[in-house]
């Protein structure tokens, strides 16, 4: 597995984390967590790139993620929180999609 790019930035009062990476059969996946404000209005999932568009393969609820703790007012949160449930969005996705 080659991570394509990585961002993690705050905005619209969340903070956000994006990984793109490409399996060693070639298939793309995308994680996206926001974790925001609100629990009901953040998320933790994984998307398929099909050569047109992302197609959603999983989700993860903020509940069960290591990044629930992390406030959108935190000026420097723990990335590696996120770095533990985006693997863990991808290794689901990759046995669903395999």
């Amino acid at each position: 597995m080659k991570t394509i790019d990585t961002r993690f930035y705050n905005q619209d009062q969340s903070w956000w984390f994006e990984r793109i990476v490409k399996l060693d059969d070639g298939q793309k996946l995308k994680v996206v967590i926001r974790r925001n404000a609100y629990d009901f209005q953040s998320s933790a999932v994984c998307k398929r790139w099909d050569g047109n568009k992302w197609h959603l393969v999983n989700s993860m609820p903020i509940k069960d993620c290591a990044c629930k703790p992390v406030s959108y007012v935190d000026k420097s949160p723990n990335k590696a929180l996120f770095e533990k449930d985006a693997k863990a969005l991808i290794a689901i996705a990759k046995e669903i999609v395999s």
